[in-house]
């Protein structure tokens, strides 16, 4: 893990000594963080069926890590893929199904996630990958080159896709500097992958999650108790940010 993230910071050989003391860093605080005693959750599943049976039924299907699966919530209910599926049944019915699996990155979700999500054959595809990614070293070319081929895929089969973004992970109260300057430069960088590959698709829209959610990830309260995973005030959070773009998309497909 440790040599992940010192390439992903420093990339090629021959970084100056000054720069390559400051990794090594970094990689230290990253191996403290990773190993401090605290506690550790599984994956909740958001799996459901929401609104009236009479309804005409719509398929939402999620990809993507723990930002789906919500380690650390006392109810599943509280996870913000469930929270906007409750909001958009109404006049029709939602089934809400995940592939996600905590700790994937964009590799994991194209290579094992995407396969099975397609045949659901889903209206909406909402996507939520990249801090595995941020956090662990991928090469931001390989990435968003991933995250192409993942919605291009979904293009061809005709669904919509939302894309989650990824949040200030600076703000992550178990990351301790210079983690977090680390954490939130190489957060923005992914989440502006996300933007840029949205952008080039006529299918896509993507939640600006860092700007809608920032202030209330600053504080301490929004995170579960192994100071990493957003708690049920950070779901709400997500799902007030991601509620209007996947009503849109949802609206597109329907169209």
């Amino acid at each position: 893990m440790a040599a992940r993230l010192r390439l992903g910071v420093a990339g090629a050989a021959g970084i100056p000594f000054a720069a390559a003391a400051a990794v090594g860093t970094v990689v230290a605080q990253f191996w403290y963080v990773a190993h401090r005693p605290l506690p550790s959750f599984t994956d909740l599943d958001p799996d459901g069926v929401f609104g009236p049976g009479s309804a005409p039924e719509v398929r939402l299907v999620l990809l993507g890590d723990s930002t789906v699966t919500g380690p650390g919530l006392e109810r599943r209910d509280d996870l913000w893929p469930r929270q906007v599926a409750r909001r958009l049944a109404g006049d029709v019915r939602v089934r809400l199904s995940s592939v996600a699996v905590g700790g994937s990155r964009v590799r994991d979700v194209l290579s094992a996630q995407l396969a099975e999500a397609q045949e659901l054959r889903p209206h909406v595809a909402v996507v939520s990958v990249g801090a595995n990614d941020a956090m662990h070293g991928t090469r931001l070319r390989r990435f968003e080159a991933d995250l192409d081929a993942l919605v291009d895929a979904f293009g061809e089969a005709g669904s919509q896709v939302v894309l989650a973004g990824v949040g200030d992970l600076g703000n992550i109260p178990r990351l301790v500097h210079p983690l977090k300057a680390l954490a939130s430069r190489r957060s923005r960088q992914f989440d502006r992958a996300h933007a840029r590959v949205a952008a080039r698709h006529d299918h896509v829209v993507k939640v600006p999650v860092a700007e809608l959610t920032d202030e209330q990830f600053r504080a301490r309260d929004v995170f579960c108790p192994d100071l990493f995973h957003p708690n049920g005030a950070g779901h709400t959070a997500w799902a007030e940010a991601a509620y209007p773009f996947v009503s849109e998309a949802l609206a597109q497909a329907r169209a």
